[in-house]
């Protein structure tokens, strides 16, 4: 999309994307992973997706949705890119169609995302409401957690381990947590899956100040629970762009 006028593709998250959907019928995400041009910071392509690249899909009723994570504490080997540009939609159809409006008219828009940041192929994901749904911001933190199965593990058994995590860290805060999974679909290798949790300041800094004082693992202990994977933990802010 970024170093090609190609497509407009599919993953911090909104509304809609945390709305209730049947395991069976995720919904589909593409992550592009792009380092910031000389003297471009992460301000400037927020800027510009949330002007331009809105204008775009609004003038061209694009159903998707857009985030942007910029990279603030991340491990190797994830922690080349700067940024993250996101792009959700709930079916092919919609994704199709906004891939015919990006190739026939998104030419102006893709030298002006392309003049900002440089961006690697994408990489797509089917997407698993694991949670509640989190409050909708501008900005929120957001946690990515790359996760590989213990043997004899699924991912059904990760769906219900962060659906039943999710659950006891918002018991515990007075506010909302979000969570989804994203699995591996076209372009991506490497891991099982990816567990995000993000929500609004105050409710992340309550959940994480619950991990950090040993609360949350007290919780899990006595409630019998424990992780079906091993799990890389990574922070992102995540900007808000284009919510339907």
């Amino acid at each position: 999309m970024f170093k090609k006028i190609l497509t407009v593709s599919s993953l911090v998250l909104s509304t809609s994307v945390f709305a209730a959907h049947h395991e069976e019928t995720p919904m589909i995400a593409e992550l592009y992973d792009c380092t910031l041009n000389e003297g471009v910071m992460a301000a400037d392509v927020v800027d510009f997706a949330r002007s331009d690249f809105k204008a775009f899909a609004d003038a061209n009723k694009l159903a998707m949705n857009t985030f942007i994570w910029e990279a603030v504490a991340v491990s190797p080997p994830y922690d080349e890119p700067d940024v993250r540009w996101m792009n959700y939609f709930q079916n092919w159809g919609d994704y199709f169609s906004a891939d015919k409006a990006w190739r026939a008219k998104g030419q102006s828009v893709a030298k002006g995302i392309n003049d900002r940041i440089s961006c690697s192929k994408a990489r797509t994901f089917a997407v698993h409401n694991a949670g509640a749904q989190p409050a909708v911001a501008q900005e929120k933190p957001l946690i990515a957690m790359v996760c590989n199965l213990d043997e004899g593990k699924t991912i059904g058994d990760a769906l219900a381990y962060r659906k039943g995590i999710n659950k006891m860290a918002n018991s515990m805060i007075d506010g909302n947590v979000g969570s989804a999974v994203f699995t591996p679909a076209l372009g991506t290798t490497g891991f099982d899956y990816v567990a995000m949790i993000t929500g609004a300041t105050g409710d992340m800094a309550d959940m994480m100040d619950n991990v950090r004082s040993g609360k949350m693992r007290k919780a899990l202990q006595e409630a019998g629970m424990s992780s079906p994977a091993q799990c890389e933990a990574d922070l992102h802010r995540s900007h808000l762009v284009i919510s339907r």
